[in-house]
């Protein structure tokens, strides 16, 4: 009896390292550095107020109607009017074209050379702007698509002591059918950034970011990540596996160092529902370190992959004051090592 007693000590103590080191885990992989804001949100600047009716305007020219090959005249008036606002914004635009289904597709790239070792390396800012089947997506992901277009005139303003250039891409064909195939356009981009050898640093997805919430329970998470974050869907969340734990960790620091406004931060393994539910994906599987922006979608939005994802259910306030914080993330990011 003692040796079976002895035994099961053994095993109840082993159990107990296991739990332990699983909690441990998990509170790493969930704590991150700084504090999010709390309580009101200060007064916007001039500046976001000025950026909120650009970003409106953008959503609305891009995702008021569903676009994707199979609204095909839709999603090449998307194209054309994210184009010329790149264009009007001084950037020769690089078309990625391929074919789909009898129908040319495109990705819209530019860059930010780094003044002084362009070529060198990059940060990638990507969205993909295509909407899924019966749905305008204007969250998802016409929020995104803005945030591209904005960042791409603010960082080309001030990028004298960039270290890396800056990428900036809008995908097509995000949603199914396509998510998770060759035809997807970030996997075609990503493929052939890795073909060209350029050295990228980060990748920073973003996703459905423009639906906030301050009612209770607004906000659900795959298990256990519930245990860690807050009811309320009222922040900006940044999410990576954990292999890229470092990168989550200092862009959410960034944000948290020059944005008040909430945040949350995780690197959870890739197998939890969600944590690669976007255009970071195609990266990661190429090995290059990435992480999504968001709102967390199907998570809080109730209107995700709807018809009723239209331009009014966005909050381009809130929505502002996360493109303006990304901004100082984007130039943290360059002008590092």
């Amino acid at each position: 009896m003692n040796a079976v007693f002895q035994s099961l000590l053994r095993i109840c103590g082993a159990l107990a390292l296991v739990l332990f080191g699983l909690l441990a885990f998990v509170v790493a992989m969930t704590t991150m550095p700084g504090s999010s804001h709390r309580g009101p949100l200060p007064a916007m600047s001039a500046q976001e107020r000025e950026l909120s009716v650009r970003l409106r305007r953008h959503v609305t020219a891009i995702a008021s109607t569903e676009h994707n090959r199979r609204h095909y005249e839709a999603l090449e008036a998307a194209s054309a009017y994210i184009e010329s606002e790149l264009a009007a914004s001084g950037f020769v635009v690089r078309r990625e074209e391929f074919s789909v289904a009898g129908k040319v597709v495109r990705n819209l790239e530019v860059t930010i050379p780094s003044p002084s070792a362009p070529g060198r390396s990059a940060v990638v800012i990507g969205a993909h702007y295509d909407s899924a089947q019966g749905s305008p997506g204007a969250n998802d992901n016409g929020t995104g698509a803005a945030a591209v277009l904005e960042l791409a005139k603010s960082l080309k303003a001030g990028a004298e002591t960039a270290r890396s250039d800056v990428i900036l891409v809008l995908y097509t064909n995000e949603e199914p059918p396509y998510f998770r195939t060759s035809q997807m356009g970030s996997v075609v981009h990503a493929k052939g950034l890795v073909s060209r050898g350029m050295t990228v640093k980060a990748m920073l997805s973003l996703e459905t970011m423009g639906y906030f919430s301050d009612e209770p329970d607004s906000q659900k998470y795959p298990w256990p990540l519930n245990q860690f974050y807050p009811s309320q869907g009222d922040f900006i969340g940044f999410v990576a596996t954990t292999a890229d734990w470092r990168l989550v960790r200092r862009v959410v620091q960034s944000f948290r160092a020059q944005a008040a406004f909430p945040s949350e931060g995780v690197a959870a393994p890739r197998f939890v529902p969600g944590v690669d539910f976007s255009d970071h994906a195609a990266y990661l599987d190429e090995g290059i370190p990435a992480l999504m922006v968001t709102d967390t979608a199907p998570y809080r939005y109730p209107y995700y992959h709807t018809a009723q994802d239209t331009p009014d259910k966005v909050d381009f306030d809130k929505l502002a004051r996360v493109v303006s914080g990304l901004n100082a993330v984007v130039r943290d990011l360059v002008e590092g090592d």
